[in-house]
């Protein structure tokens, strides 16, 4: 699932934005939501772990530029695509938010287009690895349901968490929730690869998804916070450092 924010004070051109956009993605056979936002201040109150944001840059009262600041800030893996009727401030946009693009008002179809399929197509190339579990429940919203085998996209994993009593391991992931039997000195090895740490006793958690860290808490960027260990926080403060310097190169 790939999830789209809109952010435009310009009722008619978010509308008009919209419409392009979902014409387009009825063509690449992706599943897709799309949020939209008449404010800035909006945007970053939302919890949606969005993957491409059309972000205008000039709104009432706001800078759309700074806005792209503080939402990179939050998440560094996200692509914001700057709207703009001045050409002008690109440079700023990119040079600043880490756009992944921009696009000048009136907004062309086949500009969109290209810049839709360009980012799939990065997406499709970042997010294809899956990692398989055997024997899972699903346990999203209460509900109990077995799988026998599930596979997940590396990129939708949150975290992973050893429950002692029952001795089986919680997967939550961006949709949902999952757990089943294995050991975290076996889930170690095998997550390592793709950007996983061990934060803390029973908690294995995605590089990617952290926004910050305070103390002995790690901020997601879902919202929620995990335990950092006493013991792990210089090692566990290196990785990210890592992790941020990679994401920006």
């Amino acid at each position: 699932m790939i999830h789209i924010a809109i952010c435009d004070d310009c009722e008619s051109d978010l509308k008009q934005l919209k419409g392009m956009i979902e014409a387009i993605m009825a063509q690449c056979a992706v599943s897709y939501d799309i949020n939209e936002y008449n404010s800035g201040e909006k945007l970053l109150e939302a919890t949606v772990p969005f993957h491409l944001i059309f972000l205008d840059i000039i709104m009432k009262d706001e800078n759309g530029i700074e806005i792209g600041k503080q939402i990179y800030r939050k998440k560094r893996s996200v692509k914001i695509i700057f709207q703009t009727n001045f050409g002008q401030y690109c440079k700023a946009a990119t040079n600043k938010a880490h756009a992944f693009a921009f696009l000048e008002k009136p907004m062309q179809k086949p500009l969109l287009e290209e810049q839709i399929r360009e980012f799939l197509e990065n997406n499709e190339s970042k997010n294809e690895v899956e990692i398989e579990f055997k024997n899972v429940k699903r346990v999203t919203g209460g509900d109990i349901e077995e799988k026998l085998i599930i596979r997940v996209p590396v990129s939708h994993i949150i975290y992973f968490e050893y429950q002692k009593r029952q001795k089986q391991i919680k997967i939550v992931t961006d949709e949902e929730n999952y757990v089943y039997s294995d050991t975290m000195t076996h889930l170690e090895e095998q997550m390592k690869t793709y950007g996983f740490e061990i934060c803390c006793r029973g908690f294995l958690v995605n590089i990617e998804k952290v926004k910050s860290v305070r103390g002995y808490r790690i901020f997601l960027e879902t919202g929620e916070t995990i335990p950092l260990s006493q013991r792990r926080v210089a090692e566990f403060k290196e990785r990210l450092a890592e992790y941020i310097h990679e994401s920006i190169q």
